[in-house]
């Protein structure tokens, strides 16, 4: 009989506790925004380079990592390729390659922007490569 006595404490005990203590748990994350992406100017010829600019922020103040990805006909500097990840830089610059489509072609450019706890957001802008500028 004591021994229940003390299983139905110790069930009673277990309830109160979960009842009314609460388990800590991890703080929440919140993934960054981009409030905005920007490219300057917006029509340029062949040899031209235009700079996007990604503007971004986190309300947890986490530190935000920023990727760069466009398609063929444009080059990213300080990459060789169309891609470029993991920069802490939020502006690039970008330069039309020989694969535009003249007279006149649409180009695009995706920044993605991270924090280091998964949270993340991306845009994509357009802008054009003429032939000649009028």
């Amino acid at each position: 009989m004591k021994r229940y006595k003390l299983i139905l404490m110790g069930c009673i005990l277990s309830f109160f506790t979960l009842l009314f203590c609460k388990n800590p748990t991890k703080p929440e994350n919140h993934a960054p925004l981009i409030l905005s992406l920007k490219v300057f100017p917006e029509v340029i010829n062949l040899s031209d380079s235009v700079i996007v600019i990604c503007e971004a922020k986190d309300i947890d103040g986490d530190t935000l990592v920023y990727d760069w990805i466009t398609d063929s006909r444009l080059r990213i500097k300080g990459s060789q390729y169309s891609w470029l990840y993991h920069t802490s830089e939020n502006t690039r610059i970008f330069y039309p390659t020989s694969s535009v489509n003249l007279p006149v072609d649409t180009v695009w450019v995706q920044c993605g922007v991270r924090d280091v706890k998964g949270g993340s957001d991306r845009q994509v802008i357009r802008f054009v490569v003429k032939e000649e500028l009028d």
